[in-house]
């Protein structure tokens, strides 16, 4: 009789825990950021920083060219402290441009980042306050949500929130 007293206690107990009552639900954010006004300019922002690193590379691989081709076609007539100099300018130049191919992906990641925060803020602002105004104890991100199955889609609620149809 104690233990079936115990057990019951244990079962209310746990019934009555406001854990158990808690809200799940989970967001697409991708697809809201696709929807949300002015992510085309992020795009366009993107490409044309893109373009700027692909035209600064250029530059230097045909600045090394055309001093490589130079180098080439004197270097018979040269003295050899003309020649060093001329070979560590190479060098140099061919470092710079190693150093800037591997920075490249850096870049364009951060620019992603800095293009995209302000959007990415609106969303986050947005499911904080329709969590906050339903009830949801969670939200979790359907990109990184490797299973779901009770809990509640409220990507249609945060695009309403943001103004998104």
């Amino acid at each position: 009789m104690k233990k079936l007293l115990v057990l019951v206690a244990a079962v209310l107990l746990f019934s009555l825990n406001p854990a158990s009552a808690q809200k799940y639900g989970h967001v697409n954010s991708s697809e809201i950021l696709e929807l949300m006004p002015g992510i085309d300019s992020l795009q366009i922002k993107l490409m044309a920083f893109q373009t700027e690193l692909q035209n600064e590379y250029q530059n230097m691989v045909q600045e090394y060219q055309q001093k490589k081709d130079k180098f080439d076609r004197e270097v018979g007539t040269m003295s050899s402290s003309v020649r060093q100099l001329r070979e560590k300018d190479l060098e140099d130049l061919a470092n710079r441009i190693q150093v800037f191919q591997a920075n490249v992906q850096d870049d364009l990641e951060e620019k992603q980042y800095e293009l995209a925060k302000p959007f990415q803020d609106k969303i986050q602002n947005a499911i904080n306050k329709v969590a906050k105004d339903h009830g949801y104890a969670y939200i979790f991100d359907t990109k990184i949500l490797l299973y779901f199955e009770n809990g509640e889609d409220i990507t249609p609620l945060v695009k309403k929130e943001l103004g998104i149809k």
